[in-house]
């Protein structure tokens, strides 16, 4: 009778592999692209300067950021396509950042909507000190996590990684 001790055991080792292999959910990019020094805290000059830095991710200057802008780039760091933004994976939900910006909830932020984001944002100061913190808006991650992806000004790499130039 060691068939079902053995089978128990060999559930829990595959689960076990199975849940090993689950990447991380990639960062928020309203998160990213607002924290700009990437200390996963919001201070008062980032907060003010919000809307502006979110329009890092504006990728058709049309001054509004669609849900195919606000999307997460791919776990492995390539750019992603127009028309694979949207195949096979849901948005993740709106972070706590976003909840707040997106005074409309439709997903998208609109230019009144970036305009607004300071005061927006303000809401989320729960402690009155100026600025977010984790406690606060927790998609800011944790010191752990470092740098996002993309580099350290924030928001996409303005291209994909290529070849150095002039050589």
């Amino acid at each position: 009778m060691k068939t079902p001790k053995l089978n128990t055991t060999l559930l829990v080792a595959i689960a076990s592999c199975a849940h090993a292999q689950m990447p991380p959910p990639p960062p928020d990019p309203v998160a990213v692209t607002i924290d700009r020094d990437h200390d996963h805290k919001l201070t008062a000059r980032e907060i003010r300067k919000a809307g502006e830095s979110l329009l890092k991710l504006d990728e058709d200057d049309d001054g509004a950021l669609s849900e195919e802008e606000l999307r997460p780039e791919p776990p492995d760091g390539r750019r992603r396509k127009k028309e694979d933004a949207g195949a096979n994976m849901p948005p993740p939900p709106p972070s706590k950042l976003m909840s707040a910006i997106d005074s409309d909830a439709d997903g998208t932020l609109s230019k009144e909507e970036l305009e607004k984001a300071e005061t927006a944002l303000l809401t989320l100061d729960l402690n009155d000190d100026g600025k977010i913190d984790r406690s606060e808006a927790p998609s800011l991650g944790s010191p752990e996590q470092g740098p996002p992806p993309g580099g350290a000004g924030g928001g996409r790499p303005p291209h994909p990684p290529g070849p150095p130039r002039g050589r």
